[in-house]
């Protein structure tokens, strides 16, 4: 991911996003648009409707190669998906510079809890695909199966992607040692 953006603290109270620009030093203010539940209605329409049509449907190759096949091309499709959102995300980023009166010392403790609840959502997301992958294996081959294993897989990786462990676990260090450069704000 190019976008040098980090998450820092998500406030809930506001709906209001904080990121640290990793090469400028600097914490902005972004914002975000919630979306309708019609998106939520739809998928779950999609999603029986789906099941109905394809529940009978069975793929005649082995079982090994279809828990492989399933596993690869949900990693592939969320590394795909991964890039068009960066890139999305780094061309249309909206947000204004917030000056260091405003950063509460808070806003990085209670970051690094939600960083550390977003890695177990990550752990659980990736033993679900475990499973479902144990269960098209168990499968004969059943084509609904084969597509839920596949979106199992997608969820982990770009649910890891964009919190950017390694970076924000680098801020959250030097953050607690008070030696992140941040630029006050004009």
């Amino acid at each position: 991911m190019k976008s040098p953006w980090i998450p820092i603290f998500y406030n809930k109270e506001n709906n209001t996003p904080y990121f640290y620009h990793f090469q400028n030093y600097k914490v902005v203010e972004g914002s975000y648009s919630t979306q309708g539940s019609l998106v939520t209605i739809l998928s779950g329409v999609v999603g029986v409707v789906l099941y109905s049509l394809l529940k009978s449907y069975l793929l005649t190759l082995s079982t090994v190669f279809l828990v492989f096949l399933s596993s690869a091309s949900g990693l592939a499709i969320s590394v795909i998906l991964i890039f068009i959102v960066d890139k999305i995300i780094s061309k249309n980023f909206q947000g204004h510079q917030v000056s260091l009166d405003q950063i509460p010392a808070s806003f990085f403790e209670e970051g690094a809890k939600q960083f550390n609840k977003q890695l177990r959502i990550v752990f659980i997301l990736l033993l679900l695909a475990l499973i479902c992958s144990c269960l098209l294996y168990l499968s004969n081959g059943e084509l609904i199966v084969f597509f839920i294993t596949t979106l199992s897989w997608i969820l982990p990786a770009f649910v890891l992607a964009f919190p950017r462990p390694v970076k924000r676990r680098k801020m959250y260090t030097l953050y607690k040692r008070n030696q992140l450069p941040i630029e006050n704000g004009e």
